[in-house]
Formats: C-alpha cells, sequence, structure tokens
C-alpha cells in the first residue's frame, strides 16, 4: 500500500489545484453591471404616469377655472404657467436620458441611480411650481 492511497480512495495532503479557475473574482469598475436597466426603466414607468397627471392637470386648467380664465388680466398668468410648464420639462427628460444613456459600468452605477430618483422628483417639484403660481394668480 503506497502512502496517499487508502482502500481506493486518493489521500490529499496538498493544495489541488482546481483545472476551471476556481479562484474568487472581484468585480471591478469597469466590468458591466447586469441590473443596470432596472433604475431607469423604474424611472421611465412613473415619470410617464406623472406626466401624464400634469399635462392633464396643465390642460385641464383653463376648463377648471371656468370663465375667469378669459379675463384679460388671467391670460399673461396663464401663458406663463404654460411656458413654465413646457420648459420645465427639460430637467426631467434630460435627467431620464442620463440614467438611459449612461455607460452600463459599475462605476457610473451610482450616478445612474442619482439621475433616475431625480427625474420624477424635479416633475414632482415643477407640478409644485405650477399649483403655486395658480393658487398666487
Amino acid at each position: 500500500m503506497r502512502t496517499g492511497v487508502v482502500k481506493g480512495w486518493l489521500l490529499c495532503t496538498e493544495k489541488v489545484p482546481f483545472p476551471y479557475g476556481a479562484e474568487v473574482r472581484r468585480p471591478k469598475d469597469d466590468d458591466r453591471e447586469p441590473l443596470a436597466f432596472a433604475a431607469p426603466a423604474i424611472s421611465t414607468a412613473v415619470l410617464l404616469v406623472e406626466g401624464l397627471v400634469l399635462g392633464w392637470l396643465v390642460i385641464m386648467t383653463s376648463a377648471l377655472c371656468s370663465n375667469a380664465c378669459h379675463d384679460d388680466r388671467n391670460e399673461p398668468t396663464f401663458s406663463l404657467i404654460l411656458t413654465v410648464c413646457g420648459c420645465g420639462l427639460a430637467v426631467p427628460m434630460s435627467l431620464l436620458l442620463i440614467s438611459w444613456f449612461l455607460p452600463w459600468r459599475r462605476r457610473h452605477n451610482e450616478s445612474g441611480w442619482a439621475a433616475a430618483i431625480l427625474a420624477p422628483l424635479s416633475l414632482g417639484a415643477l407640478r409644485s411650481v405650477q399649483h403655486m403660481a395658480l393658487t398666487l394668480s
């Protein structure tokens, strides 16, 4: 009986290298993030619903105030509200595009999440600005 073999079984007293490279690999900054699409996709869905509601509220503003909207003194206020809401949509849309078009690498993961979270929040802030402008007019 040879050393290292007991009844047909190999006794391993040395470290046997694994043939497939079982070395633990740590992710690097340039590796692709597997769930990088999740934040922009959720943000897109939330922004779509929130944008439809905000657009409906802006369009219905003139209908909600009935005849008072047709006064000449309210016309500049409503044109300002429509201009602010129209131009203000550039901020959420640009944040959403940034979250989609950032490279899907691990080092850009936090930036993508931040842009994806700030897009719906900025549209909510735009709604608040529109509501305050209507209240003050």
